[in-house]
């Protein structure tokens, strides 16, 4: 199995953790988020990675110490600008398969083995991972006909709703709709897929899901992180990582 990490992004939201080194290798509890995403695709049966780089792109190979990492086969992209969700893309060659695409700031429980599965089932041209969020809302909740008679009225209500997890499953026939140069984000390309009729199928994450965009958002992080990583890498990858040794090496731990 073959999957696409997009590590191409600079984290300004992220700073001061991202003054000295590029954010696909920020630390949770030690650990680059980027080690753990491929310490995870590793565990899920991919043999293939690809990593599309941009901001600071020779740390980020440098910490691979070559085109081997964990079992798994990598390779190097360079994104000359800034190409957005779904640019990167066209910069590799054409997919024989299904292909994960997802980007490099996520810290997830996710089974990447039952997405592809459920992927493949639905016969889809591409799956979205979702995670449900909540937002609480402090005060009552008014709302109003055009006649302006209270309808209804809500103490505090929570709001749930589905937002796009950064993971998504591909078919090789969206290649066609990427433009060949020039930022193009996923959104776009999936409104575009499904202009045209393909089926975009949303896959909805049950258990963990962080983005680790601001400083607030990595704390959080590492805390559920550090509480359970078995729950995020299973037992073997997990003591291979605290301990530091083989392929998977704790920063600092040489």
């Amino acid at each position: 199995m073959r999957a696409v990490v997009l590590a191409g992004g600079v984290g300004r939201r992220l700073r001061p953790h991202t003054l000295t080194i590029p954010k696909p290798l920020v630390p949770i509890d030690g650990i680059p988020i980027l080690h753990i995403i491929l310490a995870q695709l590793q565990s899920a049966g991919f043999t293939h990675v690809s990593l599309s780089l941009g901001h600071q792109a020779h740390m980020i190979e440098a910490s691979f110490g070559g085109n081997r990492w964990a079992d798994l086969e990598l390779d190097f992209f360079l994104e000359e600008e800034p190409l957005g969700t779904a640019g990167p893309l066209a910069l590799l060659p054409p997919f024989e398969d299904s292909t994960l695409v997802m980007n490099a700031d996520l810290l997830t429980d996710i089974d990447f083995a039952d997405l592809i599965t459920r992927h493949k089932k639905s016969e889809a041209a591409a799956t979205v991972a979702l995670s449900r969020q909540h937002i609480d809302i402090a005060h009552g909740v008014v709302e109003l006909d055009e006649d302006h008679r209270v309808t209804d009225f809500r103490e505090k209500p929570r709001l749930s709703f589905l937002v796009s997890g950064g993971i998504y499953v591909l078919e090789p026939t969206l290649r066609r709709l990427l433009p060949t140069r020039g930022r193009y984000d996923m959104p776009a390309l999936l409104d575009r897929a499904r202009d045209e009729g393909e089926r975009i199928e949303g896959h909805v994450i049950e258990g963990d899901w962080h983005d680790i965009g601001t400083p607030e958002q990595l704390n959080r992080a590492t805390a559920a992180f550090r509480a359970d990583r078995v729950r995020y890498l299973g037992r073997r990858a997990a003591a291979e990582l605290g301990a530091g040794t083989g392929a998977f090496q704790e920063v600092g731990s040489g």
